[in-house]
């Protein structure tokens, strides 16, 4: 998924937040959720939750799958998961995000799409666990609207979701930075981490959207 960070062409007013930089970090998150490349990859989609009607179930996946699909991408797989117990860390447990892992590299799948609603935490764990690229129900949405969007309006509110979703899930992108790079060199305020500078950066940009959007 992509998470765009240039103006938009109808309001080139609205500047970015750092002069290429925040688009240089933006990319670097994004790279993780776009791992989609011709020829070579594919995703596999797990539809998880708590009913056990099968034909509810699979109306459940195939509306899942036809989201994937309307972004763009190649699906390669897919299979129900039916949850039993809570389970806070990763929602599906270590063991099946291993297991699912293992039949969606097997397909030639490099990401794995969850139909859930996950935190910035539970996807986190689940990539540490699966080895894996991760993206929830979520970001499927946002990418869909983002590619169907036509109006000023629509792609700006679109945006400004997009960095929303962002925000809450910059720590790992941070963390990167810090060690691949060491931040971003002249940009940053005394003491501040890569991640503390994504996040006041986001915050400007999402400031200058609202104040665009509050102009049309």
């Amino acid at each position: 998924m992509k998470f765009f960070s240039k103006p938009i062409p109808e309001h080139e007013e609205v500047p970015l937040a750092d002069e290429g930089a925040f688009e240089d970090i933006v990319e670097d998150w994004s790279q993780r959720d776009e791992d989609l490349v011709e020829d070579e990859g594919g995703v596999y989609v797990l539809s998880v939750g708590w009913e056990r009607d099968p034909q509810i179930r699979q109306a459940q996946l195939a509306e899942i799958i036809g989201l994937v699909e309307a972004q763009g991408d190649d699906v390669l797989g897919h299979e129900i998961y039916t949850l039993n117990k809570t389970r806070p860390k990763t929602l599906i447990g270590k063991g099946t995000a291993r297991a699912v892992a293992e039949r969606a590299r097997a397909c030639g799948a490099n990401m794995l799409i969850l139909d859930a609603e996950l935190s910035p935490s539970q996807m986190r764990n689940l990539e540490d666990e699966a080895g894996i690229k991760i993206c929830d129900r979520e970001a499927v949405i946002l990418n869909v609207f983002l590619r169907h969007a036509s109006s000023r309006r629509a792609r700006i509110q679109v945006e400004i979701a997009q960095l929303e979703y962002l925000r809450p899930r910059i720590r790992g992108v941070g963390i990167d930075m810090d060690q691949q790079m060491g931040g971003v060199a002249g940009s940053r305020g005394p003491g501040e981490t890569a991640s503390e500078l994504l996040g006041r950066q986001l915050d400007n940009r999402l400031m200058e959207l609202r104040r665009a959007y509050a102009k049309i």
